[in-house]
Order: C-alpha cells, then sequence, then structure tokens
C-alpha cells in the first residue's frame, strides 16, 4: 500500500483520531460515516498502515473491529495494555505529536513519488544505453 495513493484517507483519519475529544478509536465503517469516505477503502488503509493504525481487539455490534492511532493508543497512562472500553479517556494527540504524523506522511508521499521518477530515469538510461549498444553493434556489423 502506498502513501502516495492514500495521503487523503490518511490525513483525515490521523487528524480525526487524533484529535477527537470523545472517541479515541473508531470501526471503518462509523469514520467513513462521519467523514463522507468509503468505508471499504479506509478499512484498507487501516489494514495497509498498522504502524500508524492498531486494530483493536475490542468489537462494534456489527463484528467490525475499532481502529485506534497507534500514537494515541501508547499516550495510556500505567501498565494497562489491554484495549481499553469505548468510554476510557485517552487524551487527544497534543500539536506536536499531531504535526509529526501528518509530516511523516507527506514526507512518505514525497519519498515515493521521488522513487518513482528515479525509476523512470533509470528505465529511459537503460533504453538509451541499450539503442546505442545497438547502433554500435549494426554499423560494426555492416561496415
Amino acid at each position: 500500500m502506498q502513501y502516495s495513493e492514500n495521503v487523503d484517507y490518511l490525513i483525515a483519519s490521523i487528524i480525526y483520531l487524533g484529535t477527537h475529544s470523545y472517541y479515541w478509536g473508531r470501526t471503518a465503517d462509523e469514520l467513513a460515516e462521519e467523514l463522507g469516505l468509503d468505508a471499504e477503502k479506509l478499512l484498507a488503509v487501516f489494514r495497509g498502515f498498522p504502524g500508524l493504525f492498531r486494530r483493536t481487539d475490542r468489537k462494534a455490534k456489527n463484528g467490525q473491529n475499532y481502529y485506534a492511532l497507534q500514537a494515541r493508543h501508547a499516550q495510556r497512562e500505567g501498565r494497562e495494555t489491554k484495549d481499553p472500553d469505548g468510554n476510557e479517556d485517552i487524551k487527544p494527540l497534543d500539536k506536536d505529536k499531531l504535526d509529526l504524523l501528518i509530516r511523516f506522511v507527506l514526507q512518505m508521499t514525497e519519498q515515493e513519488k521521488t522513487d518513482r521518477r528515479s525509476r523512470w530515469t533509470n528505465w529511459i538510461a537503460v533504453g538509451a544505453s541499450l539503442v546505442s549498444a545497438l547502433a554500435a553493434l549494426y554499423v560494426g556489423l555492416w561496415k
């Protein structure tokens, strides 16, 4: 899964799940409905970026798992490591942590674009070298 193909869903989800004062986690259907996004694509984004989004063991009535930001879930205090109850308060991310996540996603998006351009440049160079070698071979054989 690529950051550059999902940057809109990533940013919207990070902002919502990082700043909402009541919901620390949501199902893909719930969040998609609230943000006006496609639920299947949002679920694919949650599953495709496990370093950003944590699938909880807790399930909604429809059987879907809740997803939370790894960074927000990590803010839990004490030694409790199990998934929190739906009404347990996990503070929203502070501005610096939220900014770090957004900058990370944007930098990964740029890196993917740079990598793509480099691949095209490399293929063009290989193609030009191949044409040059074939031309030299042709000239050498027919001279």
